[in-house]
């Protein structure tokens, strides 16, 4: 099991979570690619901060007009999907760990730095 940041905007992730699913851009394929089913992933909002976590239940495409971006648009942007169990939406959000990674849309993220995100709510 491997443990992922997801990174998006606070009005995205408010859709992804109610829907339990997240999705990426093409260029995120590599990245998207090596998530599997079981893995765990962190919710994490730019500008706002770590949002919850939940598990990686199966990846999928869509062109399903989720995001407000992509209803504007009239086409799907974040095609590469995550269906996504959502296990803990943090009351408040947490400010993100000195340690942690957002500069992709995925990022790895460090076994400790999840336990004490999930022990400490």
């Amino acid at each position: 099991m491997n443990i992922w940041t997801l990174v998006g905007t606070f009005d995205n992730w408010k859709i992804g979570i109610e829907r339990g699913v997240w999705g990426v851009k093409e260029r995120a394929r590599p990245l998207w690619g090596k998530i599997q089913p079981g893995d765990k992933v962190v919710f994490y909002a730019v500008k706002t901060g770590v949002l919850g976590y939940g598990t990686v239940e199966g990846k999928f495409e869509s062109r399903e007009l989720l995001w407000p971006e992509e209803k504007e648009r009239g086409e799907p942007v974040w095609p590469l999907r995550l269906k996504i169990r959502v296990e803990k939406v943090f009351g408040e959000p947490k400010k993100k760990p000195a340690k942690m990674l957002v500069g992709f849309p995925i990022n790895k993220l460090d076994p400790e730095i999840f336990r004490e995100l999930s022990e400490n709510q």
